[in-house]
């Protein structure tokens, strides 16, 4: 899924979620962070009511939990920016524990222990958390290059394995219809690697 992948805004995300989750109920917080996006999307998604909108953003997930932790554990949050690479002492830690944390042993856990929404949709038992219509969009374009990677004028060529099919798939998501016409006859492009 898109969305797992890494991002250095999403490990801030996360990092968020993680410290709120420690809170004691009824605390007031103030979260010192370089990342100015971190501080805009929470301004357009968590200091103001409910927004549809939210859910089709990526890591919706991440802010719906905060949302919810926030509300549940009646937290105040205050998020001030901080110069980034500058002799603040807290950057140098955070910078300094996460160079370090390459070199030890990381706990493993499952995203599905961090979120704390009412409805969470999963595929493959991996949390959606991208906007839906693209995903259902998504699977329904891989469903679509099976089929037509399997057609038969493609297998009396020879084996899949000699298409690029990474290739074809997006040269054909680029144009309207999978042939252009030359003379009345469809003419197909095929990619051999």
């Amino acid at each position: 899924l898109p969305s797992c992948s890494p991002s250095a805004l999403r490990s801030e995300i996360y990092a968020v979620v993680l410290g709120l989750h420690a809170l004691p109920f009824g605390s007031s917080i103030t979260i010192n962070t370089n990342c100015s996006q971190l501080i805009s999307l929470w301004t357009s998604f968590v200091d103001v009511p409910f927004l549809p909108k939210l859910l089709r953003q990526p890591n919706h997930l991440l802010w719906l939990s905060i949302r919810h932790i926030v509300k549940d554990l009646a937290l105040k949050v205050k998020l001030n920016k901080v110069p980034a690479h500058e002799n603040d002492a807290h950057n140098i830690q955070v910078d300094s524990l996460a160079k370090n944390a390459h070199s030890f042993m990381q706990p493993t856990f499952s995203p599905m222990a961090i979120y704390q929404v009412p409805c969470l949709l999963k595929f493959n038992f991996l949390p959606i958390d991208m906007n839906i219509r693209h995903f259902l969009r998504s699977i329904a374009d891989a469903r679509a290059l099976l089929s037509f990677c399997s057609m038969a004028r493609f297998t009396a060529l020879g084996s899949p394995a000699l298409f690029d099919w990474a290739g074809i798939y997006f040269c054909l998501s680029q144009i309207k219809g999978f042939a252009s016409h030359k003379n009345g006859h469809p003419e197909f492009w095929i990619f051999r690697i």
